[in-house]
């Protein structure tokens, strides 16, 4: 049931997930989770452990990054970001950045392709 009490489908054809709460950590590790790969565009989720990251890098396209939970450190273009559960932005592609997780942290990346 919804807020309005509302009955919610769960029909086999539309699947509802729960990342937040069915994505588990493992200890001193980076879970990635291709979620909807398509020609377009990637829907990856990411589970981070307390003090994981990525190192510096850029991507060929833009992203946009949501954070589903935790607080993680995005340095991007060598300015650093704290960014926390329901954050948002936009990357351009070919930015150069890197992110630390100061905490337990889930983020889904959404690729966007030309």
């Amino acid at each position: 049931m919804n807020e309005n009490n509302q009955q919610i489908s769960t029909s086999p054809h539309i699947p509802i997930n729960n990342f937040k709460n069915n994505t588990e950590y493992q200890p001193d590790s980076t879970i990635i989770k291709m979620i909807l790969k398509k020609s377009n565009g990637n829907v990856v989720l990411f589970a981070f452990d307390k003090e994981q990251g990525l190192i510096e890098h850029a991507a060929s396209s833009d992203a946009f990054v949501f954070i589903i939970e935790g607080e993680i450190e995005f340095t991007i273009s060598g300015e650093k970001y704290l960014l926390k559960e329901g954050d948002t932005f936009t990357l351009p592609a070919k930015v150069p950045h890197s992110l630390y997780a100061l905490k337990q942290t889930k983020m889904f990346l959404i690729i966007i392709s030309d």
